[in-house]
């Protein structure tokens, strides 16, 4: 029997205190009992009910009260309001003209484009395997019915599900069927999921193949007979209370073969990127195979490491891992065992590989005990045995997430703040300056221009040692990492690992595979971090040849005034780009970004790289990827396969799943792949910098014309100073009255008092 003991207290008015002391039991008990009533003895059953004023019949054929949506509360209203007073202060600002010189200061524009950004509620994503039941528990969490549900493979678009409030005034429909033209791309063909866009009218009408009701996406946001329809990602709006505190985005499952589903895994994959909180469905029965094990890994690895805005965020606090389909046939007990049981299969091949380098990245120790935690049960029709998941989910909705977001968001603007009035600050004088001689500084000109031709050659020099630097560097990752493939993958390394780790035939043959990618990977990105660091003072060499050429001008004791931002002019030929190799080392070296977080886009770029404004960490890169997807997917089923016919052979069982195991990585060429992601991080390295180094040069030829300019022996130069002069100070007002101050918020890491 299920009776309702926590409706039944709360109804009478009584804490879980109260009825302990009568009962004389503890509050903890109490509290276990009313997550699992079927465990209560019948005699204390009675007595419980008598004091509850219920009568035992009538418990027993009472219905079970229905599961309710989450209801997080409004936890942005007054984060809202200030960005909306900060969008006043730019409407009531006087305009600030962009100015027409090398590597312009910020604008309010730049920064009304970044409070775009901060009104973006926390992405909250449900991914998992094709059978796991997503959408159903997408429905319980959100207290509806409206996402299509099936026990096949049913949802086949990226479904982002919206609070009805963030319906844009110009669409009247609930559901937006889009194509995959909708997204922007980068730089290798990938689609950038950007909820900006939503809102953006003109795109949805040109994108936009079906709208309409909730039927509408039934009908194409299934596998089934609109297969047809090139239906890419579905947009719906639901008034639902969780969507006060987040978008939740349902994407379609994980294939386990590389077959006609693979595009949905091309979609949850690239979805994936953009999560604030993964909600990781795998059945209860079964619960986290090696499929789901490699998965996590990928997820792990760029799942926003939140610990890091603020102390008092629970270790893996936006992991979700949830044992679904937990129906009445698996015992109470049974469902008990099975967290701790996925935890500890899970937390042998992650603690070596993702969940060391986020440890190391958090300053955390993540423990078993930790990833414990993080897994849940989900049967909707029993909602003792979703409590647990609907309680931490709302706690971190309404308190620890909102919480992260305020702090990030605290740090950026006080870093914006500062870092643009200083800079405008710096560019008044030095046009004042300007201003006050400028005979002297044509002359100062006159010598620059002489001195172009050796400028040039240094410059070159530096930029070819960067280019030699990244060969060298990928060659000694590529060696680095051969080397420790041969030390790993011999037979007697692999039988010595599977004595060490498993006692179980069966756990061996599922874990196996998915532990030694997983220790591949941390030791590639191990070697092409250490690599990686190695690279930046080579680039710091090369961006600082142009400040050396203001400075050492021959026969000229003082150096020019204007100054040139060579890293300002860096980072904005990298706008857009999205695979920058090394520079992630040498972004996150750059310490405080307040006076270049307004580049267009580069914000989401660094907190792509877990760099966090104040300095911070770069996640390096995600090797899954390169190791081939659905090929990835596959390999715990396709090892476990092979490895059905050992009885018939002689040696010990662990021996043969050894030669097993490296006979498959061989055939499946897993550690070649590994390095192509390797040969391929330094290309991109290669790539991305002659890029920013082009776009330094452009700009240091657009600032020797702009010298050349406001030194000209004429009026208008002098007319021209005055001018940028007048729409800097308006600049520097702008920023240094920005009205937001530091209100230290609890727990926030890296904001001062």
């Amino acid at each position: 029997m299920n009776i309702d003991l926590l409706g039944y207290r709360q109804n009478a008015g009584m804490g879980q205190v109260e009825v302990a002391n009568a009962l004389d039991i503890s509050k903890m008990q109490v509290n276990l009992y009313e997550q699992a009533p079927d465990t209560v003895p019948m005699g204390l059953l009675v007595k419980w009910l008598q004091i509850l004023g219920i009568d035992l019949a009538t418990a027993m054929s009472a219905p079970i009260p229905p599961l309710k949506g989450i209801d997080p509360g409004t936890p942005y209203t007054e984060l809202y309001r200030k960005l909306n007073l900060l969008n006043q202060y730019i409407g009531d600002t006087p305009p600030v003209d962009k100015l027409d010189i090398p590597t312009p200061p910020a604008t309010p524009h730049d920064f009304q484009q970044q409070l775009k950004l901060y009104k973006q509620k926390p992405n909250v994503v449900l991914t998992g395997g094709f059978d796991a039941g997503k959408s159903h528990m997408a429905n319980a969490l959100l207290g509806s019915k409206n996402l299509p549900v099936d026990y096949q493979p049913a949802t086949r678009v990226i479904t982002f599900v919206r609070h009805i409030e963030d319906r844009p005034k110009w669409c009247k429909e609930d559901v937006l069927i889009v194509n995959e033209d909708f997204w922007l791309k980068d730089e290798k063909g990938n689609q950038i999921i950007d909820l900006l866009l939503l809102d953006d009218q003109e795109r949805c009408d040109k994108y936009c193949v079906h709208a309409g009701s909730f039927d509408t996406l039934q009908k194409y946001g299934v596998h089934g007979e609109y297969e047809d329809i090139a239906a890419h990602a579905a947009v719906v709006y639901i008034n639902s209370p969780l969507l006060q505190a987040c978008n939740l985005i349902d994407l379609p499952g994980f294939s386990d073969q590389p077959d006609e589903v693979s595009k949905d895994v091309e979609k949850a994959t690239s979805a994936a990127q953009i999560a604030d909180v993964v909600v990781y469905a795998s059945p209860a029965k079964g619960h986290i195979n090696a499929q789901d094990m490699i998965r996590l890994s990928k997820l792990l690895s760029s799942l926003p490491t939140k610990e890091n805005e603020c102390s008092n965020f629970p270790t893996l606090g936006n992991l979700f891992i949830v044992a679904t389909h937990a129906d009445p046939s698996i015992s109470d007990h049974q469902l008990k065992e099975i967290p701790p049981g996925a935890a500890r299969r899970l937390y042998k091949p992650l603690n070596e590989g993702v969940l060391k380098t986020r440890g190391e990245r958090t300053n955390r120790a993540i423990t078993q005990e930790d990833l414990r935690t993080r897994f849940f049960t989900f049967w909707s029709e029993r909602p003792d045995r979703c409590q647990q998941l609907f309680d931490d989910f709302t706690k971190l909705l309404s308190e620890f997430l909102p919480q992260a977001h305020l702090c990030r968001i605290e740090r950026e603007i006080n870093a914006i703040k500062e870092a643009n009035t200083e800079k405008y600050t710096k560019q008044i004088e030095a046009y004042q300056k300007t201003l006050a001689d400028i005979d002297s500084r044509r002359k100062q000109l006159q010598v620059l221009e002489e001195n172009e031709t050796a400028r040039k050659q240094e410059t070159q020099q530096k930029r070819d040692r960067v280019n030699q630097s990244t060969r060298e560097l990928q060659r000694n990752s590529r060696t680095s990492f051969q080397r420790y493939t041969e030390q790993l993958l011999t037979v007697d390394a692999v039988e010595k690992i599977i004595r060490n780790l498993y006692d179980d035939k069966k756990e061996a043959k599922e874990g196996l595979a998915g532990y030694l990618v997983e220790k591949l990977q941390h030791e590639a990105e191990q070697i092409i971090k250490s690599n990686s660091d190695k690279l930046t003072p080579s680039i710091e060499a090369f961006l600082g040849s142009y400040q050396e050429a203001l400075l050492k001008l021959p026969n000229l004791d003082i150096s020019i005034e204007i100054p040139f931002d060579a890293k300002g002019a860096f980072i904005g030929g990298l706008t857009g780009l999205t695979s920058i190799g090394a520079l992630s080392a040498w972004a996150a070296a750059l310490g405080n970004l307040g006076g270049y977080i307004l580049v267009a886009k580069l914000v989401s770029l660094l907190s792509a790289l877990g760099i966090s404004i104040g300095g911070g960490t770069a996640a390096v890169i995600s090797f899954v990827a390169a190791i081939g997807g659905p090929i990835v997917l596959s390999l715990g089923l396709a090892a476990a396969l092979a490895f059905s016919v050992w009885n018939l052979f002689g040696e010990s069982w662990q021996k043969r799943l050894a030669k097993e195991t490296i006979k498959y990585f061989e055939k499946q060429r897993i550690p070649e792949k590994l390095t192509d992601g390797i040969d391929q991080f330094w290309q991109d390295t290669t790539n991305t910098f002659e890029v920013g180094a082009n776009a330094v040069e452009a700009d240091w030829n657009k600032y020797i014309e702009h010298l050349r300019e406001i030194t000209s022996p004429t009026t208008e130069s002098k007319d021209r100073i005055e001018e940028i002069i007048k729409i800097l100070e308006v600049g520097k007002d702008f920023f240094g009255g920005i009205p937001w101050s530091n209100t230290n918020l609890k727990g926030c890491i890296g904001i001062s008092g």
